[in-house]
């Protein structure tokens, strides 16, 4: 099983290390029929914790833990979403990361891509998960 280390997403996440754009992009790669339903049946099925968005899609709002919020955009058949780096810091704030990372990856059989603030996850993740080989995979240094 592939670990996250906070030394190795230190980098991208810490603003020591000039992280100054904390709302990072994340998207599952390859687009999902019905993706809206099935992310919010994911959310059911882990127990998170979730506001529901307004009639029509929108934002929808999900606790995976205590303290960490990750906002899901309603973009048709692709699931994107956001998190705030400020909630990550530390290994153990990390491991709350890697658990969802790994438990999007795994519901959808599809690889898990974050990039930062206004960069396509797509083109340019400084991390990806690929559940195949259940591995974190990072980008080249920033």
């Amino acid at each position: 099983m592939g670990e996250l280390r906070w030394s190795d997403a230190r980098e991208w996440m810490d603003p020591e290390f000039g992280n100054d754009a904390p709302l990072h992009d994340g998207c599952v790669v390859g687009v999902v029929p019905g993706a809206w339903r099935a992310v919010a049946g994911l959310v059911r099925a882990q127990g998170w914790g979730f506001q529901e968005p307004e009639a029509g899609g929108g934002t929808f709002h999900v606790w995976p833990a205590e303290g960490f919020m990750v906002n899901f955009f309603d973009a048709g058949d692709e699931v994107v979403f956001d998190v705030d780096t400020r909630e990550l810091q530390g290994q153990e704030r990390v491991d709350l990361l890697a658990a969802f990372l790994r438990e999007l990856g795994r519901a959808f059989g599809l690889p898990v891509a974050l990039a930062l603030e206004g960069v396509d996850p797509l083109k340019r993740a400084y991390l990806r998960y690929e559940p195949a080989g259940d591995e974190f995979v990072f980008a080249a240094s920033a």
